[in-house]
């Protein structure tokens, strides 16, 4: 059923949804799918069946209802987020949003997802997507220092002085994108007191609409925070759950290890969701901690079918169910009229954002 508060919101003026599909997008399919070959070629088809087999189902189906717990939570936090301002859209919608972008942040380079969340919030919910968009910057900038902050800590704990060269590039391209996710967010309160007023109207009217969505106010802090705390522990229990189904047995900096660096590799912006290089960074990880290199392979080819390949089919059944459960995606704002500059201005704002940190996304 679709709720009733879905009323239709006019789009503003010089507003379309984002570009993402071009010949960007599948040249970063061209690579993935070339990727995955390659990384195909060293699978061993038959082990890999030996080990599925052998490993425990129901932790595997608990590992993924864990994993994909962290939608509807993110979504509230999202919720939360925005509270300030007037949302039209329930908790359960924001979690459904949530899952639909980072579906389509999937099939995406660059983190271009993170502008069609957006977009999704605008013809969804009513908001202004400069301002779903500081939200999700604020958003991310939280869950990056997370991600930093527990794989630094797991990674000195585990190798204190003999720490791995690529452990070490791990954490100091984590360390980047929270810094320059930081940075974002400054620039923006240095604009605070007044925009320049050599912008266009246009774009004081964004950057103010931006702004307005990157503070949530100070109460909504603490359910914000409890909401990425729990966030963090589904995610670490996913891959907790997921290696104990092949029975291997770490203890718990281990696993937020195996959490937390692969995640920073997700931000790699040449592939979709950082699609080969996820997959790789796992199975270094895992043979980093001494697990052997068949059953390095069997976990990381499970955790990304249910992380990557899963959702792919997910959301595709998602966009074919939108009209049944009120799911505005793509056309459903009808094209508006616009002078070549107001769209020039609009376009370049986007991809301002996109270069100062949304394109930062953990988990």
């Amino acid at each position: 059923m679709t709720e009733t508060n879905h009323t239709y919101i006019p789009p503003e003026r010089g507003e379309k949804a984002p570009a993402l599909w071009g010949w960007h997008t599948l040249l970063s399919l061209g690579i993935t799918v070339a990727v995955f070959i390659v990384l195909a070629a060293y699978v061993d088809i038959e082990h890999l069946w030996q080990e599925l087999n052998a490993s425990n189902k129901w932790l595997l189906l608990l590992a993924g209802l864990a994993h994909y717990a962290t939608y509807p939570v993110r979504g509230m936090r999202w919720k939360y987020s925005l509270r300030h301002l007037p949302v039209r859209c329930s908790k359960a919608r924001f979690g459904l949003l949530v899952f639909f972008y980072n579906f389509v942040d999937n099939l995406v380079p660059a983190k271009l997802g993170d502008l069609y969340a957006g977009h999704l919030a605008r013809i969804n919910c009513g908001i202004r997507r400069s301002s779903a968009l500081g939200s999700i910057l604020f958003l991310r900038t939280l869950d990056a220092w997370v991600v930093f902050v527990l794989a630094a800590l797991a990674s000195w704990y585990l190798f204190k002085g003999s720490m791995p060269a690529s452990v070490i590039w791990a954490l100091v391209i984590g360390c980047i994108f929270a810094v320059v996710a930081t940075v974002a967010m400054l620039l923006f309160v240095l604009l605070k007191r007044k925009v320049p007023g050599w912008f266009p109207e246009a774009i004081r009217k964004m950057i103010e609409a931006f702004r307005s969505g990157m503070w949530p106010k100070p109460k909504e802090l603490i359910p914000i925070s409890a909401l990425t705390v729990v966030i963090w522990i589904l995610e670490i229990l996913w891959i907790f759950l997921l290696v104990r189904a092949f029975n291997l047995r770490f203890n718990t900096v281990e696993i937020v290890f195996l959490t937390m660096i692969p995640l920073i590799a997700s931000a790699f912006p040449i592939t979709p969701a950082g699609a080969g290089v996820v997959d790789l960074t796992l199975f270094t990880c895992l043979r980093v901690i001494g697990v052997s290199s068949p059953l390095a392979v069997s976990v990381t080819v499970v955790n990304r079918f249910i992380d990557y390949w899963l959702h792919i089919f997910l959301g595709a059944l998602t966009w074919t169910l939108r009209k049944h459960i009120g799911l505005r995606t793509w056309r459903d704002v009808p094209p508006e009229s616009v002078t070549p500059n107001e769209r020039k201005q609009y376009e370049k704002f986007n991809l301002s954002i996109l270069i100062c940190g949304i394109n930062l996304q953990f988990g």
